[in-house]
């Protein structure tokens, strides 16, 4: 969709809607019907969720999702993302899937290249040169992906995504999940319990 289209849809729908938070929560009260007890004793059920965390990391290099390439009857694939698709499935030991919001976290060790001078690489191991290869959310993609169906049922549920970078001599990735034990609303366990990454998994 173009821009310009974009803009244009946005203006209709959110033109008139406040930009100050406080404005933003008066303007739900004022066009929704708003339970306040309701809301607060939400606000205290959803803060004592507990948090749980998942940690796994691989000895690997690290790899970027590469574009979408085409098959010669126009489908198109990600070169490797099957591979690491199965090599997670192959080496991660867990009994849990998640289905809950989930805080992603990759670690990559990416190799320190062989065209660095020596005192180069010795700075980069330590973290002072950091890398410059492939853009941060190729990194993300290829891993946030690569786990769908093994530790996660849909990467959907990731709401916070982060990737770092650094030099090592010795490469590897490590993936960190922390994920709330518990639904936060009715709206997304009824939206993700009926998908169809969590049926497939879980059953119907």
């Amino acid at each position: 969709m173009k821009f310009s289209k974009l803009q244009k849809i946005y203006d209709e729908k959110y033109g008139n809607i406040p930009s100050t938070p406080d404005d933003q929560l008066q303007y739900i009260i004022d066009t929704r019907k708003v339970n306040m007890d309701k809301v607060n004793s939400e606000i205290e059920r959803i803060k004592n969720i507990p948090w749980k965390r998942m940690s796994f990391t691989f000895p690997i290099i690290p790899y970027p999702t590469p574009r979408p390439r085409s098959t010669s009857n126009g489908c198109f694939y990600v070169e490797g993302a099957h591979d690491h698709w199965q090599y997670m499935k192959k080496n991660i030991e867990t009994n849990r899937v998640i289905s809950t919001i989930t805080r992603f976290t990759v670690d990559l060790n990416i190799p320190i290249p062989s065209t660095m001078n020596g005192t180069e690489a010795y700075l980069a191991q330590l973290g002072y040169i950091m890398p410059l290869d492939s853009d941060w959310d190729n990194y993300g993609k290829t891993y946030s992906d690569a786990i769908q169906q093994i530790l996660i049922t849909n990467d959907n549920l990731i709401c916070t995504g982060v990737v770092n970078k650094k030099y090592n001599i010795k490469p590897s990735v490590t993936i960190i999940l922390e994920y709330q034990d518990g639904y936060d609303s009715k709206f997304n366990e009824k939206r993700i319990t009926r998908s169809k990454s969590y049926k497939k998994i879980f059953g119907e």
